[in-house]
């Protein structure tokens, strides 16, 4: 079975003659497997289908991943089915995280329905320790890029800056752990979100340091944090439309803990839905990346940490 076919078969939207509610729940290990768990209800004794597809981040890369289960209803209409033993792609030794999924479902031969699909809402951390706890906070929706037609397989890239408020604080480590959210609507009225996840990264501030960290250049490389590429969200090969912008989530440590505040700003770029070209602004290697039209996005608002 093809990505086209499943792509294909999420996109289609019909209204089903009752009420069925299906949700579709993925929950995965170290192992690099994965389990989908089919729950809900619907025709009595119904034949199922249900697709699902959704973005795995391992290692830096994103892996799109595709596939099917069946599931029968009882006499009821009641379902409940979990298929485990799935294989994630990459490599598993290290932050494994998961993004933009959609799943839907067909009764028999007939009706199509989207079903309501729940990812990890944390990454699994199977290689080292994972980043300390700290506050959480987020920016948005800002909508510095203004209005955007993304398509599947766009290079989005996300990125971050801040400063410590008090000049007095002590040397610490800033560790960084945030996403991209982008909601969407597609031409026939549905709408969604998908999520770009930035990492976790560490940085070794000096004490006393009032300087925008890890950068104040917006078009320096080291003011992008991460990048993916854009799904499917509303079929293959349609446009998802951005109007709203981008939320900025993060969770932030101090070690040591200074006790002092930081102001926070944030910045996001699609380079294909500017028409500059399909760009990662991470990928040293790519010359337009350099180019402030191309990658020199602006800052959000500033946001003191909570």
């Amino acid at each position: 079975m093809t990505l086209v076919f499943i792509v294909g078969l999420i996109g289609v939207r019909a209204t089903p003659a009752r009420a069925d509610t299906l949700n579709v729940t993925v929950t995965a290990t170290c192992a690099c497997e994965y389990t989908v768990a089919v729950t809900g209800q619907t025709q009595p004794n119904a034949f199922l289908t249900v697709q699902y597809m959704f973005t795995v981040t391992s290692q830096g890369v994103d892996y799109i991943v595709t596939g099917h289960v069946t599931a029968v209803a009882d006499a009821t209409g009641n379902v409940n089915e979990t298929i485990p033993g799935f294989a994630l792609p990459g490599s598993c030794d290290d932050t494994v995280a998961f993004s933009a999924g959609v799943a839907s479902v067909m009764i028999g031969e007939g009706t199509v329905f989207d079903a309501v699909i729940t990812l990890p809402s944390t990454p699994l951390f199977c290689g080292g320790t994972p980043p300390p706890p700290g506050k959480t906070f987020d920016i948005g929706p800002s909508s510095m890029e203004g209005h955007l037609q993304i398509r599947p397989g766009d290079w989005v890239s996300g990125g971050y800056s801040f400063v410590f408020v008090n000049g007095g604080h002590a040397a610490t480590t800033v560790t960084v752990t945030s996403k991209l959210t982008l909601p969407f609507k597609c031409a026939d009225g549905s709408s969604g979100q998908f999520v770009i996840n930035l990492g976790t990264h560490d940085y070794a501030v000096p004490a006393g340091d009032k300087s925008w960290q890890p950068t104040g250049d917006a078009n320096n490389v080291l003011s992008w944090a991460g990048a993916g590429l854009a799904p499917a969200g509303c079929g293959a090969g349609k446009v998802m439309d951005n109007s709203k912008g981008a939320i900025f989530e993060a969770t932030v440590s101090q070690n040591p803990e200074t006790g002092s505040m930081l102001n926070w700003r944030f910045k996001y770029r699609d380079p294909n839905a500017k028409g500059k070209g399909n760009v990662n602004c991470l990928d040293t290697s790519d010359p337009r990346r350099n180019k402030a039209d191309v990658c020199g996005a602006s800052w959000s608002q500033t946001v003191k940490d909570p």
